[in-house]
């Protein structure tokens, strides 16, 4: 749920609706249920949704109880599928970047993000706004594409038969923007490593709960075979990071 307004473009919103609403995707099997495992009762708490795309982690907060929800993302398209997807009262969809969300401190029980920060090229900035912006006690749980899938050049090497032999791995600690063929154009990742992601979260005052590498579970594989790819090398990277109580 990128970051990005490139999804008001017609023909990328178009074929990324798509992508998501096929049965057995990535997203769908092992993304979600990884993030959601990671969250704490929602229950009569004020959640922040970074990058919330069409809205599907927000609708789910106010599913259990949240008492507020704050979404924000920056494409227009996307905030208007969110709101026709439904929203009541206590939740309010804005177009804006996650760079640019301006909150006040000690306003937030849970920030959540679901495939967004990836896009955001200083996360250590990030990471020290949503630490002021957490309660004592709250949470901040956010998946983003695993720095192995980043970091990559190309997809997959394969033999003349087309079998695929490995994943790529090259240039990994050198964190920057890359360029990813994705829905056939050329999008901007921004690769760092996994200890700069944690490092950012520490170094703003929050502390690690859970660090997740999701692959698919027996039943899904035997389900959906094509998903044994995401055990030779893991797409996602989640994580769960709290406030500490005085």
């Amino acid at each position: 749920m990128a970051d990005r307004a490139l999804y008001d473009d017609p023909l990328i919103s178009v074929a990324y609706s798509e992508l998501r609403s096929r049965p057995g995707g990535p997203n769908e099997v092992i993304e979600q249920p990884a993030l959601r495992s990671l969250m704490p009762s929602l229950q009569g708490r004020d959640v922040v949704d970074l990058g919330c795309g069409s809205g599907g982690l927000a609708r789910l907060a106010l599913e259990q109880g949240a008492r507020s929800v704050r979404a924000f993302d920056a494409s227009e398209q996307m905030i208007r599928e969110a709101i026709k997807l439904g929203g009541d009262s206590r939740s309010r969809y804005e177009i804006g970047r996650i760079e640019d969300v301006v909150l006040p401190d000690r306003s937030a029980d849970v920030v959540i993000s679901g495939l967004a920060l990836h896009y955001i090229p200083d996360v250590m900035t990030l990471s020290r706004r949503v630490s002021g912006w957490l309660r004592e006690g709250g949470s901040f749980i956010f998946s983003v594409e695993h720095p192995i899938m980043t970091c990559a050049s190309r997809q997959w090497a394969e033999a003349t038969d087309g079998t695929r032999q490995h994943w790529p791995v090259d240039r990994y600690l050198e964190e920057g923007t890359r360029l990813v063929r994705w829905l056939g154009v050329d999008t901007p990742r921004e690769h760092r490593a996994v200890a700069s992601y944690i490092n950012a979260l520490i170094d703003a005052g929050l502390v690690i709960r859970r660090v997740l590498e999701p692959g698919p579970d027996p039943v899904s594989l035997q389900q959906w075979p094509k998903l044994a790819d995401h055990i030779r090398r893991p797409a996602f990277l989640i994580i769960r990071a709290d406030r500490q109580s005085a």
